[in-house]
């Protein structure tokens, strides 16, 4: 194998310490990765890349990407609150696809705040 394009390796001193990169070297690198089909081990190990680093830039640009699209603030499709006797409190949300949760009491909302941040990260 040899490196992607005109990527340089990352060189290491006698200590195993690499070179600090640049963002636009990490973005060029994160850039080029996602043109090929290959794992992010085999093309961090190409370019000289620990893994672990690699995976971060990678989270780091996942989430930067997830804050600045223009998705909608929640994926919620209906939320409905009613109040009445002898439901005090109840909270009906309704997911896409049919999926839903209704709260009946309070001690029940950290668990759906949980369950919906939880699902708001894997989506």
């Amino acid at each position: 194998m040899t490196p992607t394009n005109d990527l340089t390796i990352l060189k290491t001193d006698t200590l195993g310490r690499r070179e600090q990169t640049s963002p636009e070297q990490r973005d060029a690198w994160l850039d080029a990765f996602e043109r090929t089909s290959m794992s992010g081990a085999a093309f961090s190990r190409l370019h000289g890349i620990r893994y672990t680093t690699f995976a971060h830039w990678r989270q780091t640009r996942r989430r930067q990407r997830q804050a600045t699209e223009n998705k909608p603030a929640a994926f919620f499709e209906e939320v409905e609150v009613r109040r009445s006797d002898p439901d005090p409190v109840g909270l009906k949300i309704s997911l896409p696809g049919g999926a839903g949760v209704t709260v009946s009491r309070p001690e029940q909302f950290p668990l759906v705040a949980a369950l919906l941040k939880y699902l708001d990260c894997t989506c």
